[in-house]
């Protein structure tokens, strides 16, 4: 009788022994799958906050404000296809929810790249979604002060920053001196240059879509002299097709956009042209598209081992409206930056519009959190 019991409880006990093994066996490989997922995975934040200082006028006011937010959450399931999803934060300004900050998506897409080259093409990619646009993501990795204002074309609603649709691109011959990469600037680091071409609804990201039209833009990048002035290129960018509304304007803008970088200097010079905007409201009440043209102008200078940036802007446009008024827009940027670590830093800037002698100013006091 003593042998039975003896022999019951020791295969309970190995019974027991087994099982906790098992679940042990289980949980090593459900952290080994999440530790995979994680390598693979990266989650990132972009965070614009600080105080303003309103000038309109003959009034002000000011405030302490979140002034955009991205968050940034990518996966790479292989070296060839990944994705990502950005919420963009923003403060609601209409509706129940004024002054709420809001939660939109700013990009959501499948990306494929083949790091590979193939001929005088090298790392082609296709990203389908919410997707960057050609010029304006182009743009932005030059001028690095989204922080206190959008690009140019953006700002006058000529472009949007991102859109709904499809797009593709290329570096053209390889990839420029990996010191210059590392020291200086590895966007689209194409030895002579790059390509971009998109089709997209046309409204932009924040906006429904009201017409059945489909826009085309595009960015071709030339590096000219990849050995001896690495940061210099030449690009040709555009939009063509039909404003977003049920009037269906005519949209068609043609800008040409020089840039330089360097450790210590970023120089960037535009001139545009364009029929109509992507929100379709640079026409009159019939739908007739007014001509519009301007320029825009980008310096950083660094000093002190780089740690400071002095910077600055000048953008103008001017068309003609449905009256025969001649209208003028005027942006104008000064400001100064102290670079704490990678991109975030500490900024002050003027940043003044005016439209046909109507000025409005702010000056703020602005940290990029870059996280």
């Amino acid at each position: 009788m003593r042998n039975i019991v003896f022999l019951s409880a020791l295969m309970v006990l190995q019974h027991f022994v087994y099982a906790q093994e098992v679940n042990d066996s289980i949980i090593y490989h459900q952290n080994q799958r999440i530790l995979q997922l994680l390598e693979s995975s990266k989650i990132s934040t972009q965070i614009f906050l600080g105080y303003r200082y309103y000038v309109e006028g003959n009034g002000n006011f000011n405030e302490f404000s979140v002034k955009r937010g991205y968050i940034n959450f990518e996966k790479s399931l292989n070296k060839y296809l990944s994705g990502r999803i950005t919420p963009d934060l923003t403060i609601d300004k209409e509706g129940d929810g004024e002054g709420d900050l809001e939660m939109r998506l700013k990009y959501c897409y499948v990306e494929l790249k083949d790091e590979g080259s193939y001929g005088v093409f090298t790392s082609p990619k296709l990203l389908i979604g919410e997707v960057p646009t050609p010029f304006i993501d182009f743009e932005e990795k030059v001028n690095a002060y989204r922080v206190v204002a959008s690009q140019y074309l953006d700002d006058m609603k000529i472009l949007t920053s991102a859109d709904f649709g499809v797009t593709t691109s290329v570096l053209l011959g390889g990839k420029v001196d990996e010191g210059y990469q590392k020291t200086v600037s590895n966007a689209y680091p194409g030895k002579f240059g790059s390509i971009a071409l998109g089709v997209f609804n046309g409204g932009g990201y924040h906006a429904l879509e009201f017409n059945n039209n489909k826009t085309f833009q595009w960015r071709l990048s030339v590096r000219p002299m990849p050995e001896r002035l690495p940061g210099l290129q030449f690009s040709y960018a555009g939009a063509h097709g039909k404003g977003n509304t049920a009037l269906y304007p005519d949209w068609d803008t043609h800008t040409g956009f020089l840039s330089y970088e360097s450790r210590r200097l970023v120089l960037t010079g535009q001139l545009f042209r364009s029929l109509g905007n992507h929100e379709g409201t640079l026409a009159d009440s019939l739908g007739n598209s007014y001509k519009a043209k301007g320029l825009n102008a980008f310096l950083e200078v660094k000093f002190l081992k780089n740690r400071f940036s002095l910077f600055g802007a000048y953008g103008v446009m001017r068309y003609t409206d449905y009256t025969g008024t001649d209208i003028e827009k005027t942006r104008e940027i000064i400001g100064l930056a102290y670079h704490i670590y990678k991109k975030n830093k500490f900024v002050i800037d003027l940043n003044r519009s005016i439209s046909n002698g109507k000025c409005k100013g702010v000056i703020e006091f602005m940290f990029e959190l870059a996280l």
